[in-house]
């Protein structure tokens, strides 16, 4: 009976393993308040070491679009990426006192997007993210 009672704890564990996301969020923060919806997503923080992962999706199939992002820090360093197909690719890196608006990255439509926001030097700053058409 304890056989069967590990296995099963066994299988769960690996199951459970295997399917995650891809990202997962792993931060410190004070001050943080993030929002997202199926294609935006906006963080402010006073401030914010590690990893924030939002997943955003295209909801149209048919098109082609690409990500609208501004991003701004007061203190620290603030790199966004976003991740498609596996390979996460870098949207903007700002310094203390810098900020950048911009769009780019294309995405085809129906997709998941994972954005990646990552903080270090205890960064006070700004990030939003729109999926366009």
């Amino acid at each position: 009976m304890k056989k069967i009672i590990s296995l099963l704890l066994l299988f769960a564990i690996i199951f459970s393993l295997c399917s995650c996301d891809t990202y997962v969020s792993s931060y410190k923060a004070i001050g943080l308040v993030r929002s997202s919806t199926s294609h935006s997503c906006k963080a402010s923080f006073l401030s914010l070491e590690g990893e924030l992962v939002f997943k955003l999706k295209r909801s149209d199939s048919g098109s082609e679009g690409e990500i609208s992002y501004s991003v701004s820090a007061e203190e620290g360093e603030i790199r966004l990426y976003y991740d498609i197909y596996g390979a996460k690719e870098e949207l903007a890196y700002v310094k203390a006192g810098e900020s950048v608006s911009s769009n780019g990255g294309y995405i085809e439509g129906g997709k998941t997007v994972y954005v990646i926001i990552e903080a270090t030097g205890n960064a006070h700053g700004k990030v939003s993210v729109e999926l366009d058409n």
